[in-house]
């Protein structure tokens, strides 16, 4: 997914609500799951970036995305 960090974070956090409706419970969880963010940087983040504007209906040669 291509988002802000803060994007991310939300939904995230979003996921995780979902697959554990109760955070407030005892450790372990009874539902087996994990969530994870990285950050793409250079040429990864350049491909993530044209695919995103390939996807979105451009042609992949704009600029940087703000």
């Amino acid at each position: 997914m291509y988002a802000t960090a803060e994007q991310a974070r939300d939904i995230e956090q979003r996921v995780q609500r979902l697959l554990c409706p109760d955070p407030d419970h005892r450790s372990p969880c009874p539902i087996p799951w994990s969530t994870g963010l990285f950050e793409a940087e250079g040429d990864v983040a350049a491909d993530l970036e044209e695919q995103y504007l390939i996807e979105r209906g451009g042609n992949g040669t704009a600029g940087p995305l703000r």
